[in-house]
């Protein structure tokens, strides 16, 4: 379980992708987002410690949705 750091803006997953890791905000914010119609929607706004992610490694489908970094974040990776 390795720490990872993000800056702001960059994509820590994308919609569709699959899944190796789920992940813990140690620092910063992350958003999660989704495609739609009118574009980009944000479904939520996430601090530390939250853990995400873990749905694509529980059903093992692709992630139905995409995590931003929203400003410098650090988030642990946890695999299966």
């Amino acid at each position: 379980m390795a720490d990872k750091s993000f800056t702001d803006g960059e994509y820590i997953f994308r919609e569709g992708e699959s899944a190796a890791y789920a992940y813990v905000i140690k620092s910063g914010t992350v958003e999660i987002t989704k495609h739609s119609t009118d574009g980009e929607q944000v479904l939520a706004e996430l601090a530390a410690p939250t853990l995400f992610g873990e749905m694509a490694l529980i059903d093992k489908q692709p992630r139905s949705a995409m995590a931003r970094a929203t400003e410098e974040a650090v988030v642990k990776e946890i695999d299966k």
